[in-house]
C-alpha cells in the first residue's frame, strides 16, 4: 500500500459514494457495499499536491453490471492520471486558446503556479484532448445535423505543400459544422463522389445543395453524384479570379519600386550611419522611403503597388519643399541625385500604375453587383450581363475577339495587356454563368466558401503560431485535418472540463514531430500620407545641427 508522502501537509481527501437514496445500486436497486481503498495517490492541482484516497463499492447483486468492484472517482482529477482537471484545462488553454508551443507552457506552469510538468507530458496531454475534442464534436455534430434533416455541403482543398496530398474539407453551411476532413494524393470525381455518399450514410441525411468554387472535378463530381441538386460556386473565388491579372500587375510594381528603393545609395548605405555623416543626416529619408515600400495590401480593396506608389510621390513632393533652401555643395548634390532618382522611377512606371488604375473601377463594378444579395438571379444576371458587354463593346471598338466561346485561357500575368484582361473576364463570366446566381432565389444557400477559407487561415495560423513560417505547411498537412474540427470548441474552464470527462479513454493520435522556429520582424508604418511618422521632422532638424556646425 502506498503511503502518504511527508511534503502533502494538507489533509487526506477520501472519495465516497454519495447518492440520496444511500447505498443503492442505480442499475438494479440492489444493495451496494464497501470493498477496498487504494491506499491513496498524489493529484497535483494548480494550489499544491494533495493526497486522495479512492473507494471501491460492489453490487451485491451477481448478476448486475457493477458486481465488480467500481472506483468512486475524485471529481477534480481524472482516472489513472497525475495532474488535476485545472492544470489540465491550463494546459490546453495555453496550447489551443492562445497558441502557446509546449516548452513555453511547461515555464509558464512553474512562474505561474510552481507546477513541475514536463514537456512530454504537456504534449501528451494536448494529444488526448485533440481526439477527445474530436469525439465530443463528432457525437454534437450528428446531433445537430440529424436535427436539421439536410446538409448544404460545403468543400474545398488546400495544398500546403507542393506535390504532397491536399486536405480537403466537406462542411455543413446549415448547421456550421465540420463533418470529415481527410488528406487525398488526387480528388478526381469519382473519388470526391464517393465521400459525398459516405457522409450521407454517416449522418444519415440528404445532400440537398453543394457550395464550392469551379474546379472541373468537383463539377464533375456533382454530375455523376446527383445532377439534380443546385452547385453554387463561391463568389470569393470568382472575384478572385477576375483580381488576378490586376493584382499579378500590381504585384509587379510593387516589386520594382521596393528593388529599385532599396538599391539607392542613402538606402542601400543606411548601416554606416554611425561612421558616414551624410548617410547619418540623410537616415531619417531612409527611413522614410523603407516605410513607404513596406505597403501591405487588403484583398480587393488595398492594391500595395498602388499605393507605394503614392507614397513615394508623397515622399517626392516632401523632398522638394527642400530645394529652396541652401545646402552644403555634397548635400545638396545627393538630394538632387534622390530627388532624380525617384522621378525617373515614378515616370519609368507610370504606364503599369494607369494600368492598373484603369482596371481596378471596372473589378469594383463587378464586386458591387454582386453584392446585390437582396435581388433575384434574374436581375443580378442581366447586370453582370450589362457589365460584360460594356467590355465586349470596348474590344470590338479596337477589332479584338469578343465571342467568350472563343477565347482562350491566358495565365494571369503583369505582362498582359488591358484588352486580353478584358477578354479574360468575358470568357470567365461565361464559365461561371451556370452556378454563379443560384444562391440569390434560395435563402438557405450562402454566396461564398469563404467560412472553409477562414476555417483554413485559422489553423494555419495556430501551427505557425507554435512552429514559424518554415515549418507550418508540414504541421498544416500532418495535423490540419484533426485541428479544424476543434476551432470551434469554446476553450472555457467548462467546456474544456466537459470534454475531457466526455472521453474516458480516447485514442491517441502518433508520429508528432519536433519543430522549433522564431523569427523577429520589423512591421513599419507605410500610411505615411495620412500619418506622420517623424522623418522629415528630424531631417530638419539634422539640417539645422549641420548649418549650425
Amino acid at each position: 500500500m502506498p503511503t502518504k508522502p511527508s511534503e502533502i501537509k494538507k489533509a487526506t481527501i477520501h472519495t465516497y459514494w454519495k447518492s440520496k437514496e444511500g447505498l443503492i445500486c442505480p442499475l438494479c436497486s440492489s444493495q451496494l457495499q464497501h470493498e477496498f481503498n487504494n491506499g491513496g495517490r498524489k493529484i497535483i492541482t494548480l494550489k499544491g499536491p494533495v493526497w486522495v484516497m479512492t473507494n471501491y463499492y460492489s453490487c451485491i447483486n451477481p448478476k448486475c453490471e457493477m458486481h465488480e468492484a467500481f472506483p468512486v472517482a475524485y471529481h477534480s482529477a481524472m482516472q489513472r492520471k497525475r495532474f488535476s482537471l485545472e492544470v489540465w484545462e491550463k494546459v490546453i488553454q495555453h496550447h489551443f486558446k492562445h497558441h502557446l508551443n509546449y516548452s513555453t507552457i511547461v515555464e509558464l506552469m512553474w512562474d505561474d503556479w510552481d507546477v513541475s510538468i514536463s514537456r512530454n507530458t504537456v504534449r501528451n496531454i494536448c494529444e488526448f484532448f485533440e481526439m477527445a475534442g474530436k469525439q465530443y464534436t463528432d457525437k454534437k455534430v450528428l446531433k445537430e445535423v440529424e436535427s436539421s434533416g439536410k446538409i448544404v455541403l460545403s468543400l474545398d482543398g488546400a495544398q500546403p505543400v507542393k506535390s504532397e496530398p491536399s486536405l480537403w474539407v466537406f462542411s455543413d453551411r446549415l448547421t456550421g459544422n465540420v463533418l470529415l476532413a481527410r488528406n487525398l494524393e488526387s480528388a478526381p470525381a469519382f473519388a470526391l463522389c464517393a465521400i459525398f455518399r459516405e457522409i450521407e450514410m454517416l449522418y444519415g441525411v440528404p445532400i440537398v445543395a453543394i457550395i464550392s468554387d469551379k474546379q472541373k472535378n468537383i463539377v464533375n463530381s456533382v454530375k455523376q453524384f446527383k445532377p439534380d441538386i443546385p452547385q453554387v460556386y463561391c463568389q470569393y473565388h470568382f472575384l478572385n479570379h477576375v483580381a488576378e491579372p490586376i493584382a499579378s500587375k500590381d504585384s509587379h510594381l510593387k516589386k520594382i519600386l521596393r528593388k529599385s528603393v532599396k538599391q539607392l545609395s542613402i538606402v542601400y548605405n543606411s548601416k554606416y550611419t554611425d561612421s558616414n555623416k551624410l548617410y547619418k543626416l540623410f537616415h531619417p529619408i531612409s527611413e522614410e522611403l523603407k516605410c513607404a515600400i513596406s505597403t501591405r495590401g487588403v484583398r480587393f480593396d488595398v492594391f500595395p503597388g498602388i499605393e507605394a506608389y503614392a507614397n513615394l510621390e508623397y515622399v517626392v513632393s516632401r523632398l522638394e519643399q527642400f530645394g529652396e533652401i541652401e545646402f552644403a555643395p555634397k548635400v545638396f548634390r545627393t538630394l538632387n541625385a534622390l530627388l532624380a532618382a525617384l522621378k525617373n522611377l515614378l515616370r519609368e512606371n507610370r504606364h503599369l500604375r494607369e494600368e492598373i488604375t484603369s482596371l481596378i473601377p471596372d473589378f469594383q463594378q463587378i464586386r458591387k453587383i454582386l453584392a446585390k444579395r437582396e435581388k433575384k438571379s434574374s436581375q443580378i444576371e442581366k447586370e453582370v450581363k450589362k457589365w460584360m458587354y460594356k467590355l465586349q463593346s470596348r474590344l470590338k471598338r479596337r477589332k479584338l475577339e469578343s465571342n467568350p466561346q472563343n477565347i482562350k485561357w491566358q495565365q494571369p500575368s503583369f505582362k498582359l495587356s488591358c484588352e486580353e484582361i478584358w477578354q479574360q473576364w468575358i470568357r470567365l463570366v461565361n464559365s461561371y454563368s451556370e452556378g454563379l446566381y443560384k444562391a440569390y432565389d434560395v435563402e438557405e444557400l450562402e454566396f461564398t466558401n469563404n467560412a472553409k477559407e477562414q476555417l483554413f487561415h485559422r489553423s494555419k495560423h495556430h501551427f505557425k503560431a507554435l512552429l514559424g513560417r518554415e515549418n507550418v505547411a508540414r504541421a498544416f498537412l500532418n495535423h490540419g485535418g484533426l485541428h479544424v474540427q476543434l476551432l470551434d470548441i469554446d476553450f472555457t474552464k467548462k467546456k474544456v472540463t466537459s470534454v475531457l470527462l466526455a472521453c474516458e479513454t480516447p485514442l491517441i493520435e502518433a508520429h508528432r514531430k519536433e519543430f522549433n522556429a522564431q523569427y523577429a520582424t520589423i512591421r513599419r508604418t507605410w500610411r505615411i500620407r495620412e500619418k506622420d511618422t517623424g522623418n522629415f521632422t528630424q531631417f530638419k532638424i539634422n539640417l539645422t545641427q549641420l548649418e549650425m556646425s
